[in-house]
């Protein structure tokens, strides 16, 4: 059970973000918590975790606007050929063919 409870810790560590991490050094420093690798949090720890997390939902929202993007250009591409094929087509027509 403990090592079960140790691998928790080690993952949750491992999912701290720069500014997290930061903090946390910041706080053991100003001498809010005894080591920086406690589960207790300092003001600067969660102030960093936070603007990591702001971070991450900004890298997210980005690329969720680029992946519209390119589905838009993918659409605005399909419809520009179908519509070139017709004036291809109308063109033969014209011409005879």
């Amino acid at each position: 059970m403990r090592i079960l409870a140790l691998a928790a810790l080690i993952a949750l560590a491992a999912c701290d973000g720069p500014r997290e991490n930061a903090g946390e050094n910041a706080d053991f420093e100003a001498g809010v918590v005894n080591s920086p690798d406690t589960l207790r949090q300092g003001p600067a720890e969660r102030l960093g975790e936070a603007q990591d997390t702001a971070d991450k939902r900004a890298e997210e929202a980005k690329e969720a606007e680029a992946k519209s993007l390119e589905a838009a250009a993918d659409e605005k591409r399909a419809a520009a050929d179908k519509e070139a094929d017709a004036l291809e087509e109308e063109a033969d027509q014209v011409r005879g063919n």
